[in-house]
């Protein structure tokens, strides 16, 4: 049978010496940077109209903005991975945080949508190699399992105070500045890591022994950046042949490195990785939510301005509570990382969501701003502690050495959830949005106007422009309409998908000792 017992605490036992104020300090000011850098993920949902305006993206430009970050943190995490054993996991931190900085700078005075991709796709590098070091650092600073708990959690907090703060970060810069403004606020604070990180953070020696095979280094790039481009284009255009064909290619892709890391002497991955039942289990679970969850975190802010009327500020403020909700929740994982028999509350977690999540579906057509707000904040603290405490079972059933590894294998496994989402579920959710704009406008609005409106959410103003005040009026209410459907349907696969992690979760204890 598998152990999801903590296998670090095990190693540590309970006379670990405790970490010292300087790691603690240490801490602090990796957090800092990875709470921004967790923004950049989200914050573009409520830029985007901002954006699109000022830049013109034509195509899957606008997709490749949001995303194009993720993939290619997805794509090069496996090698950052075992790099931040190769040259040590500070000086990987540390220069991943100067390239985040410069990043950050790109894209903030980007001139047209190449400069912006450019500037998240070296943003999304620098995450790669932020994540396995960080989680490095962190395991070998804090040795008392309570600590540990403590540390990975606000570690994890962090992260997901990001993801949800990024939509009010974003409106209230957004209200007084220019898009470019919520990149820009990450310079000062990368600077802060970048200086005071060789004080404060724990030194671990390279091994010189690590070698980096640069033909896998190759294919998981490869396959990885063919499977999202696949499953990116998809997402934009529907079934046609090149996405399809470079989805394949990815899946050839990674059968080559599989094959490759068998027979390589310095495998880039370790798939004795794959053996240990634990970590198996918690890359499905981690997948499974990350494809259920992502398409309604991105449909709701759009939701608010665009059929609520709100502004980017009071977006913002409104989305404020759930981030909290967010961070509070994350830091109720010690508690139940502590619980002899964690399957139960972990369960429980799930299902608080789904439930809180199926409610929301029946309130977005006509319920109170302010129901719909309490129902994302009760989602937001029962989700939490799910991801951070799987998280945490899936680093401590692996050895110290592979943290970085095994870090790497879940963000990948998680990126790859967030781009089946966007790809599947995102081109469900425009087919519905699409057909519901269709069938309530009924003939009475040009065909050509109709075709316009549904290339994106929301009705552009250029095509309301050309319409009479009757058929303009009458096409922004059916895009409303079918903007609230089609995020009715991403929280129904929300509450969906969290009915089936509960069961999985309740299902895995009789293969896995979750407690």
């Amino acid at each position: 049978m598998g152990n999801l017992t903590d296998d670090h605490q095990d190693a540590s036992g309970s006379h670990a010496p405790r970490a010292s104020k300087r790691q603690w300090a240490g801490l602090i000011i990796m957090v800092i940077p990875l709470f921004m850098l967790s923004t950049d993920i989200t914050v573009l949902y409520l830029a985007m109209p901002a954006i699109v305006s000022d830049l013109m993206p034509v195509g899957a430009q606008s997709l490749w903005i949001l995303h194009i970050g993720e993939f290619l943190s997805a794509a090069t995490i496996i090698t950052f991975g075992l790099l931040a054993r190769r040259i040590g996991a500070r000086r990987l931190l540390l220069g991943a945080v100067a390239v985040y900085g410069a990043a950050s700078l790109i894209a903030a005075y980007a001139l047209n949508a190449e400069m912006l991709i450019m500037g998240r796709a070296l943003l999304g590098v620098a995450a790669a190699a932020f994540t396995p070091a960080g989680m490095v650092l962190i395991r070998r600073a804090f040795r008392n399992p309570k600590q540990y708990n403590v540390a990975f959690a606000a570690y994890m907090a962090a992260f997901a105070g990001g993801m949800a703060a990024g939509p009010p970060f974003g409106g209230l810069v957004l209200e007084y500045f220019w898009w470019g403004a919520v990149f820009l606020i990450n310079v000062p604070i990368a600077a802060v890591l970048f200086i005071g990180g060789p004080f404060l953070l724990e030194r671990n020696h390279a091994d010189r022994h690590v070698r980096i095979d640069m033909l896998s280094v190759v294919l998981s790039i490869a396959m990885i950046l063919a499977l999202v481009y696949g499953l990116q284009e998809l997402a934009a255009g529907g079934f046609a042949g090149l996405p399809l064909g470079s989805a394949g290619l990815g899946v050839g892709l990674l059968l080559l490195f599989i094959r490759r890391q068998r027979t390589s002497s310095n495998p880039l991955l370790d798939l004795a990785l794959f053996r240990n039942r634990t970590f198996r289990l918690m890359l499905i679970l981690i997948f499974t939510a990350m494809f259920g969850m992502t398409m309604a975190d991105m449909l709701l802010p759009q939701y608010l301005q665009l059929v609520r009327g709100m502004s980017p500020l009071q977006t913002g403020l409104l989305l404020l509570a759930p981030a909290l909700g967010a961070t509070a929740g994350t830091m109720l994982t010690p508690i139940l990382a502590g619980a002899r028999r964690k399957a139960l509350p972990l369960a429980a977690t799930v299902a608080i969501a789904g439930t809180a999540s199926g409610f929301l579906v029946l309130l977005l057509p006509g319920g109170s701003l302010l129901s719909i707000i309490a129902a994302l904040t009760l989602i937001s603290i029962a989700g939490a502690p799910f991801m951070t405490l799987v998280s945490q079972m899936l680093i401590s059933a692996v050895p110290e050495e592979k943290t970085g590894s095994a870090t790497a294998v879940q963000d990948v496994t998680a990126g790859l959830g967030m781009a089946s989402s966007l790809a599947f579920l995102g081109a469900g959710a425009l087919v519905i949005y699409r057909r519901v704009l269709t069938a309530q406008v009924d003939g009475e609005v040009p065909a050509e106007a109709v075709t316009a409106a549904g290339e994106n959410f929301g009705v552009p103003t250029s095509v309301v422009r050309d319409l009479s005040l009757n058929e303009g009026a009458l096409l922004v209410s059916a895009a409303e309409t079918a903007f609230t459907t089609t995020t009715q349907s991403g929280y129904l696969v929300y509450a969906v998908s969290s009915a089936v992690l509960v069961s999985m979760v309740l299902l895995l204890r009789r293969f896995v000792r979750i407690g």
